[in-house]
C-alpha cells in the first residue's frame, strides 16, 4: 500500500481517538497494512503536516489537541492567555543562574548591564503536553534578589507587582529555527523538526526591562494579529 492510502486509513480512525491520545506505534501499524515502517512513518509524517497528529520523542504520537492561538501584540502572560483560551496551564522550573552576557544583553543600557543579568529557564505545558521553552534575562541591577518571589508561575508579575514596572511596549522578532539538544529534550521534539522562535524585547517607557526567547513546537500555536488602518 502506498503512504497517501495508509494515511487516509489512519486518518478515518483518528476520530476514534481523544486529544492527546497515544495513537498505535509505527511498528504495529507497518503489521497492520504488511507495509515497511517507512512507509507508515511517510503516512505519519503527513498527518502531522495537516496538524492532526504530533510526535513526542522517545514516547511515541499523539492526536493533536487545538492550537494556542498566540496574539504578538498582546502583553498578556502565558497563563493569562491559556486559561482563557480553556487550556490547563502549569509550569516547571529548569534552572535559574546568574550571566553576564547573552544575545541581545547589548540592548540593554550600560547601567542596567553593571551587575549582570537573572537568567530563568521554564517549561510550559497545556494540558499536560510541553508547548514552550521560555528563556527569561532579568538585570539584577533593576530587580536585585528576584528569586525570592515568585518567577515560576510569572516573571510578568514579579515585575509589575513587586518591583513595580509596568509593560508598556514590546518588540518582537519572529523566525523558524532548528531545535537544540537541549530543546529537542525538554519539548519532546525531534531535533530534525524546526520551532517558532519568538524573540521579546520588553520595556517600561524608555527603558528595557527583560529579553525573553520563547522556543515553540511549530505544531502548537497559530499566530494571530489584529491590524487596524
Amino acid at each position: 500500500m502506498k503512504y497517501m492510502e495508509i494515511k487516509d486509513l489512519i486518518a478515518a480512525e483518528l476520530k476514534n481517538y481523544s486529544s492527546n491520545q497515544m495513537i498505535p506505534s509505527e511498528r504495529y501499524l507497518a503489521l497492520k497494512f504488511d507495509c515497511s515502517r517507512e512507509t507508515v512513518r511517510k503516512a505519519y509524517e503527513q498527518l502531522r503536516a495537516e496538524d492532526k497528529i504530533y510526535k513526542l520523542q522517545n514516547v511515541g504520537w499523539f492526536v493533536s489537541n487545538k492550537k494556542i492561538q498566540y496574539f504578538p501584540n498582546s502583553i498578556e502572560n502565558f497563563r493569562t492567555y491559556t486559561k482563557a483560551q480553556g487550556f490547563n496551564a502549569r509550569t516547571d522550573l529548569i534552572s535559574t543562574q546568574r550571566v553576564d552576557q547573552f544575545e541581545g544583553s547589548d540592548l540593554f543600557s550600560p547601567e542596567s548591564r553593571s551587575l549582570g543579568f537573572m537568567e530563568i529557564i521554564r517549561l510550559r505545558y497545556a494540558d499536560d503536553v510541553p508547548v514552550l521553552l521560555e528563556y527569561n534575562y532579568l538585570p539584577i541591577a533593576l530587580f536585585p534578589n528576584v528569586l525570592e518571589y515568585d518567577v515560576i508561575t510569572s516573571v510578568q508579575d514579579v515585575i509589575k507587582h513587586s518591583f513595580h514596572y509596568d509593560y508598556t511596549s514590546s518588540q518582537l522578532k519572529i523566525k523558524n529555527t532548528g531545535v537544540s539538544p537541549f530543546a529537542s529534550q525538554h519539548l519532546g521534539i525531534p531535533s530534525s523538526q524546526t520551532a517558532t522562535y519568538i524573540e521579546r524585547i520588553s520595556k517600561s517607557g524608555e527603558l528595557i526591562i527583560e529579553y525573553d526567547v520563547e522556543i515553540w513546537p511549530q505544531d502548537k500555536i497559530e499566530m494571530t494579529l489584529d491590524v487596524h488602518p
